[in-house]
């Protein structure tokens, strides 16, 4: 049994990642442990495929159709009011004004410039990392393309992006904005999914990458009808199509090499598939560190992979309910306002310092008694997600450390739940007796079900030394590894942004690229550059 390419992982990358290298001509197997495809999209708040990718997949003809939120945030305050951040920068404006007409004014102004500093970095996020060990003509041209939109920014936003990304995210909306809820709900983006407080040098760096992509502070994606299922559905669709082959309930047991290159797989029932090349969504250290025979490593490359942070911080809680939460600052709103008010995201957050408490909980091995939490209701606007008269909630719940001091995940897990309830409760009165069912995912049940190390989303740390070309490792930026013809395009990789599918777009054409030169040398291998 042999394949071209063997792709291990079904999540976002992996599919797209498979879909591009099929549409290629290139024989394709894509093997998934779980029952279904899709991964940790199942969990996601909001799809954010790259909208290039939706065109280039052809997704909507697949099934996929889009819902997009009116609010970017709504964020009510314990005093019984709410901020709302419409998507319509007027709006929003007008609801800052009653917090702060200085920052209502501002608002726009902030968004322009992040718009434009989120440009540059989004080219930067498109392109695939120089190589370090033998630069090409490629990738100046690359460069250049990137530099050239960093001069095009001309000299005020350059400045704030060179200051902007080492900076805490509190001290950036510091200096833009002095009401409270609006600096929250903002700087909240610098800490989702990482191991930073609000006051953590670098966290404003991980607002604009996640942010690039929409051109926006609050990246806040779109809804997918039918949730996560419907979008990887049409992923598969678009995979098959393409001529993939899909194979659900098919754990790797080891990824096979001879002498320092990739020959295929060994599958947990003993079977083993050969292959031209191997390519894992599993994040850097699953991947070469549990797949891969260390003997194939050199001792200082197992050392480096080990030093990857990939800490996890971040709980998922669904909550059926059945009745929509009642925020008294949201029921103050009248008309298509307050039935629009909560089909983005809702932040839960005492201020920047409430956050930072939660965060110092963390840096400890415990969890905030009241954590930071975000919430998303896609049942508003896709009623199909649940029973009549009832809603669905995803929360994300932070900090939820993968080390926990002194007890484990499996004792503390209703304890986090119902501290998670509590804070709910705290801003949405009567939210307890709401709850008809509960279902928590710590960091630890991220890496046993999905295969997340330490149960990082983002597969790795989102900071300075851990992106473009220190992603996953200096040297390694350019999606291979050091064994010959076993690749990585999972989120760990550049641009690392999570399930929006840029990882494996850019992986794919780095592979196709790397196959293409190896028929045209005589299948004598592809020992290009490892950077």
């Amino acid at each position: 049994m042999a394949a071209d390419v063997l792709v291990i992982g079904a999540g976002i990358n992996g599919l797209v990642t498979a879909t591009l290298l099929a549409r290629a001509g290139v024989k394709t197997i894509l093997l998934e442990r779980g029952e279904r495809v899709g991964g940790l999209a199942r969990l996601s708040h909001t799809a954010a495929i790259d909208p290039v990718l939706i065109r280039t997949l052809n997704l909507e003809h697949h099934g996929l159709r889009i819902l997009r939120p009116a609010a970017d945030v709504c964020a009510p305050t314990p005093d019984g009011r709410a901020l709302m951040l419409w998507h319509d920068a007027a709006r929003a404006s007008a609801s800052i004004r009653a917090f702060s007409p200085k920052d209502a004014d501002q608002y726009p102004r902030f968004l322009r410039s992040f718009a434009r500093i989120g440009g540059v970095l989004r080219t930067v996020g498109a392109i695939v990392p120089p190589s370090i060990d033998d630069p090409t003509a490629g990738d100046a041209i690359e460069l250049l393309k990137a530099g050239r939109a960093f001069r095009a920014l001309g000299k005020a936003d350059a400045y704030r992006m060179l200051r902007w990304m080492p900076m805490a995210v509190a001290d950036l909306v510091g200096e833009w904005f002095e009401s409270e809820p609006l600096r929250a709900a903002i700087a909240a983006g610098g800490i989702l999914g990482s191991f930073l407080g609000p006051w953590s040098a670098g966290s404003a760096a991980v607002l604009l990458m996640l942010g690039a992509g929409e051109g926006h502070p609050v990246a806040s994606g779109w809804f997918a009808a039918g949730g996560g299922d419907a979008l990887a559905d049409a992923l598969a669709a678009a995979a098959r199509q393409a001529g993939v082959e899909i194979r659900t309930s098919t754990e790797v047991a080891r990824i096979d090499a001879v002498d320092g290159s990739a020959t295929g797989v060994t599958l947990a029932s003993g079977d083993a598939i050969t292959a031209r090349a191997v390519v894992s969504s599993a994040d850097p250290k699953r991947t070469l560190l549990g797949l891969v025979d260390p003997m194939h490593l050199a001792p200082e490359t197992v050392r480096r992979l080990q030093n990857i942070r990939s800490h996890g911080t971040l709980a998922a809680i669904d909550f059926v309910v059945a009745s929509l939460p009642r925020f008294p600052g949201v029921d103050a709103l009248h008309g298509a306002e307050k039935s629009a008010a909560l089909t983005g995201r809702i932040r839960l957050a005492r201020g920047i310092d409430g956050i930072e408490r939660a965060f110092d909980a963390a840096k400890y091995g415990g969890f905030a008694e009241e954590p930071w939490i975000e919430l998303s209701i896609p049942s508003i606007a896709d009623p199909s997600l649940a029973t009549a008269g009832r809603h669905r909630i995803s929360a994300y719940v932070q900090y939820a450390p993968y080390h926990l001091r002194g007890t484990t995940w499996d004792a503390e897990r209703d304890r986090l739940a119902a501290a998670a309830t509590r804070t709910i409760a705290q801003y949405a009165p009567g939210f307890e007796g709401s709850i008809v069912e509960r279902t928590v995912h710590t960091p630890r049940d991220l890496e046993r079900t999905y295969g997340l190390t330490g149960g990082h989303i983002f597969h790795g740390e989102l900071s300075l030394d851990q992106w473009f070309i220190t992603r996953p490792l200096l040297g390694w930026a350019r999606y291979r590894t050091p064994i010959e013809r076993l690749y990585l395009c999972g989120s760990g990789t550049h641009p690392g942004t999570g399930a929006d599918g840029r990882s494996g777009g850019l992986a794919a054409r780095v592979i196709i690229d790397a196959l293409k030169g190896s028929r045209d040398k005589g299948h004598k291998g592809n020992r290009g550059p490892t950077g």
